[in-house]
C-alpha cells in the first residue's frame, strides 16, 4: 500500500510503509549507538550540599534517600536551553579503589527522550538493590544539553549506604 502526500511545492510523493519503518530502525539504531559511544562521556560535578537551585546555565542531579528506603532522584535544569533526559536509566556507581564502577542491575527501562524546559526540574524514584554493602554511592545519568547535542554525564553527590 502506497502512500502520498503533497509537500509545500505542489509535487506528490510516495513511499512505502515499509520504508519509513527502516527510517525508524536506523534512528533507533543511531540513539543505541550515541548512548554507547557516550557512556564514558566526562562527567560533571554535583551541586554543593548548601545549594537550594542550580546557578543559572547549570544542570544539577540529586539523590535523595527517603525514609521507605527508596532513591528519590532529582534533575534540575538551570540552563537558559531545554534539555533531554530520562532518569529510568541512571545508573549507581560504587567507589572503589580503582575508582567509580558501575553496580550491576537487572532494571529495565524504556528508550524515550524525555525534554525538561529551563528552570524546571524532573524526579524519578528507585529503589537500592538488596545487599548492597557499606561504602559510598552515587548516580550518574546522561543529559542532552542543549537538546539535540551529544550526551554528557551528570553525577549526583556522594552517599552512604
Amino acid at each position: 500500500m502506497h502512500q502520498s502526500q503533497k509537500g509545500h511545492d505542489g509535487r506528490t510523493s510516495a513511499w512505502l510503509p515499509r520504508k519509513l519503518h527502516s527510517v525508524r530502525d536506523l534512528k533507533n539504531r543511531f540513539v543505541l549507538a550515541s548512548l554507547v559511544l557516550t557512556a564514558c562521556a566526562p562527567v560533571a560535578t554535583a551541586p554543593p550540599a548548601d545549594q537550594s537551585a542550580p546557578p543559572a546555565g547549570q544542570v544539577f542531579f540529586t539523590a535523595e534517600r527517603l525514609s521507605s528506603g527508596a532513591i528519590r532522584l532529582a534533575l534540575d535544569n538551570g540552563s537558559p536551553e531545554m534539555i533531554g533526559y530520562n532518569l529510568c536509566h541512571s545508573q549507581l556507581q560504587r567507589r572503589t579503589a580503582a575508582g567509580w564502577t558501575q553496580v550491576p542491575s537487572d532494571e529495565v527501562c524504556t528508550m524515550e527522550l524525555r525534554t525538561l524546559n529551563p528552570g524546571h526540574d524532573a524526579t524519578f524514584e528507585k529503589r537500592l538493590p538488596a545487599g548492597l554493602p557499606a561504602g559510598e554511592y552515587r548516580y550518574i545519568t546522561n543529559v542532552e544539553s542543549p537538546l539535540g547535542t551529544a550526551q554528557t554525564g551528570v553525577a549526583t553527590a556522594p552517599f552512604r549506604v
